[in-house]
């Protein structure tokens, strides 16, 4: 089974200079160069034009003292044309512009922006949750371009953390699928059954455990096929596609997690997308994707959230 290409929070088209980490002068050089550009974050959102493409900015529009920029920003990347940084924490602004989430408009970006921004909002989210050091409890400061944060305390260093989690689209002997509404989502909204690894736990094994308690169904192992992965920072997750087979198909939800489970054949998926009475997620998603996989053609972007 072929992984599925160009899932739209995994495309990335930029070297992402991880060499230039250890310089402890490139902020300097590149803070005066008329070749950067700047992403400015605000509360995790991004800013984007009226016609969905991300805003980027030179240096000397950053009203920030250069101590400042120090310790907010992010190398992210550089091509034969820019050097790209961000600056997280919300320590700078840029007016009369639009603020959204990569969730809703990830897809519409380009390779390039989509692969920054993701980076981005990524680094925004540990940042502002890892100020202290976790040893000793005293400030932080970024080092290595940002993708790091060192105590000079206890002088250790400390480097964002990823959350693997699964995400399946399982299916039945009658080609059907099983989708989910957890709780706190509103009547209509359905998603492939997901969740977190757990310490010491293969992803495999966290597909079988997952659906399981989800749903009760019980799915065989040996028909697990990885289709693909893409970054999920809201705040933290790297979400890894799978296919699966049923090998019981009578449903036991887990009410205190999950309102719904339910088998789709794909004329009942049709049905119930056209009347509304049942909401994908949105086409930046892995969910949407391995949908539309086991629907196999394109699924119509009215059947989504908006």
């Amino acid at each position: 089974m072929e992984l599925i290409a160009d899932l739209p929070l995994a495309r990335f088209d930029t070297d992402r200079a991880a060499a230039l980490r250890a310089d402890s002068e490139w902020l300097s050089r590149v803070w005066s160069a008329d070749n950067t550009r700047v992403l400015v974050l605000n509360e995790g959102n991004v800013p984007v034009t009226d016609d969905v493409s991300l805003i980027w900015v030179k240096p000397d529009a950053i009203d920030l003292a250069f101590e400042v920029v120090e310790q907010c920003a992010v190398l992210l990347g550089l091509d034969s044309n820019h050097t790209y940084v961000a600056l997280v924490n919300d320590r700078a602004s840029i007016d009369a512009v639009a603020w959204v989430s990569l969730r809703g408009i990830g897809a519409q970006l380009s390779a390039r922006d989509v692969g920054l921004a993701i980076a981005a909002v990524a680094m925004n989210s540990w940042h502002s949750t890892h100020t202290y050091c976790p040893k000793c409890g005293n400030a932080t400061v970024l080092t290595q371009a940002g993708w790091a944060r060192r105590c000079e305390h206890d002088n250790s260093d400390h480097y964002p953390r990823t959350e693997p989690a699964m995400i399946a689209a399982v299916n039945d002997a009658d080609d059907r699928i099983l989708l989910g509404r957890r709780n706190e989502w509103p009547e209509g909204w359905f998603s492939t059954l997901a969740g977190f690894v757990e310490a010491g736990e293969s992803v495999e094994a966290c597909v079988v455990r997952e659906v399981l308690e989800e749903s009760g169904i019980q799915v065989s192992p040996s028909s697990l096929r990885y289709l693909g992965s893409q970054p999920w920072p809201f705040p933290a997750s790297l979400m890894l596609g799978y296919r699966a087979t049923a090998i019981s198909t009578d449903i036991a939800r887990e009410e205190a997690e999950m309102a719904e489970v339910r088998w789709y054949s794909k004329a009942e998926f049709e049905a119930a997308c056209t009347d509304e009475s049942l909401r994908l997620p949105n086409n930046s998603t892995i969910a949407f994707h391995l949908i539309q996989h086991w629907y196999g053609r394109p699924i119509p972007l009215e059947w989504t959230r908006k």
